[in-house]
């Protein structure tokens, strides 16, 4: 049995209320009764129900009326409805605003039981789900890489089963996505945490000081090697070594790493000994390394050599739902470090940020919130304050821009402000789901504000009628 989750009995016959509340009590429940919609609701201000069980004609609040106030105020709040017989057609206009289910006096016992073992199940479903992404977030915001799409959801729970192994990683994605970040995680999160991290751009160097700086070399190897030198591999012992850019290896190395990664040794250059090492490998590349192999560039057993697990990274215009949040994250982070406490995005600014695709990923917004930072003036970043590319990408909202001027001030301002709060409230829909509560919810507006104000533009599940 959960103890989290409680049920609220709401009905005027004390008969049938009291025998409900002993029935589910008997079962183990958490459960409280009362006589009122009115008395619900104010128990409810006060601690959340996983379940009410509501009775549809009651004088003062009805059900129907109960029902829909719970929904606006805890949308995750199930409600069942308890009617009798010739109001089964308010039970199921219930169903259609949201009731889990009904039930009929005199009511199956068998069949209430059902119901509430049911939404208990989908409860205790969806207790687990919100510790796993407390646990997601508070790991993604130890690491910097923020994200609450379900995609990046899926990569941070693959980080998290990943890095207590011993396996070698494969990351890819576009760059500026995070690929660094993600090698970082791993490490830090793994019993290898004590020992070195050390990162390679083997896009960087050239073959041959690549090759002596990953595998070291020794004394008299070639011309100004005067002593022995140990290489990456070597420095990384019992620790990680990120490989970035691992594609652009050339075949030599790439046979030289293959030998690393399935024998866990390496020859140092000049020297015909090989060192034993305790390394573990996570490579990073911007390029489909499956598609190099078929393309004849990249060993294929090499290849599976590192792909153990692999993480894709998605680009940030295939994740929307996540600029927000690293635009807030950025810019409290950029605040602290130039000393702007009371610096803010302002709301216009945001909708086009939101728009904005971020071709550049994840950096190209980092590096965009630290130059306003930098350059704000005032306490608020405005649209005037945003890069030519980005304002060009919604120039409905500049009304400087807009070859249609109107000389008058008034009419234009209320003509950009609806296409303001039209686009915004598009786009705020569009970011969660097209769920009206959870949209109310984000943007701050009461649900019926804001459901009049879409019925206003027209706007439908985060489109413009």
């Amino acid at each position: 049995m959960n103890q989290a989750f409680k049920v609220l009995v709401v009905d005027d016959e004390a008969s049938i209320r009291k025998r409900v509340v002993q029935l589910l009590h008997k079962q183990g429940y958490t459960v409280a009764g009362v006589n009122s919609g009115e008395s619900a609701l104010s128990l409810m201000k006060n601690g959340s129900f996983g379940l009410v069980i509501a009775d549809i004609r009651m004088p003062g609040i009805n059900g129907i009326d109960l029902l829909e106030r719970i929904k606006e105020t805890d949308p995750a709040t199930e409600v069942v409805m308890i009617t009798g017989y010739g109001t089964v057609e308010s039970a199921v206009k219930a169903i259609k605003l949201g009731a889990w289910d009904y039930i009929t006096k005199p009511f199956d016992v068998d069949k209430l039981l059902k119901v509430v073992e049911n939404v208990e199940t989908k409860f205790s479903l969806r207790e687990e789900v919100r510790v796993l992404k407390e646990r997601l977030q508070e790991f993604s915001e130890v690491h910097d890489f923020i994200g609450i799409s379900e995609k990046i959801q899926r990569v941070l729970g693959i980080v998290q089963k990943v890095s207590p192994t011993d396996c070698n990683v494969l990351i890819q994605g576009e760059s500026g996505t995070g690929k660094s970040l993600i090698a970082r995680a791993i490490h830090y999160s793994s019993p290898r945490n004590p020992h070195p991290y050390v990162v390679v751009d083997c896009a960087a160097l050239s073959e041959t000081l690549l090759e002596s700086e990953l595998f070291g070399y020794v004394k008299g190897a070639f011309t100004g090697a005067s002593r022995d030198k140990s290489g990456y591999f070597k420095i990384a012992d019992r620790g990680t070594i990120f490989l970035d850019e691992v594609s652009e290896l050339s075949p030599a190395l790439q046979g030289k790493l293959l030998r690393m990664a399935q024998d866990h040794e390496v020859i140092p250059v000049g020297s015909t000994k090989p060192a034993r090492i305790n390394t573990r490998i996570i490579a990073a590349s911007n390029k489909d390394l499956e598609m190099l192999v078929k393309m004849g560039k990249f060993r294929e057993d090499l290849f599976f050599r590192l792909n153990v697990v692999k993480i894709d990274i998605p680009p940030l215009r295939g994740r929307p739902e996540d600029i927000r949040p690293l635009l807030y994250f950025f810019l409290e982070k950029f605040k602290k470090r130039f000393q702007k406490p009371g610096l803010t995005l302002a709301d216009e600014a945001v909708v086009l940020l939101c728009n904005y695709e971020w071709p550049g990923n994840v950096r190209e917004i980092e590096n965009t919130i630290q130059q306003m930072v930098i350059v704000a003036d005032g306490e608020s970043i405005g649209v005037k304050d945003l890069g030519e590319k980005i304002r060009a990408s919604a120039p409905a909202i500049e009304v400087a821009r807009n070859e249609a001027f109107d000389p008058d001030f008034q009419r234009a301002r209320k003509s950009n402000l609806d296409t303001f709060t039209q686009q915004y409230l598009t786009e705020a829909l569009r970011m969660n789901g097209g769920n009206i509560s959870r949209t109310a919810k984000a943007i701050r507006i009461p649900r019926p504000s804001l459901q009049r104000m879409l019925k206003r533009y027209g706007i439908s599940r985060g489109r413009p009628a």
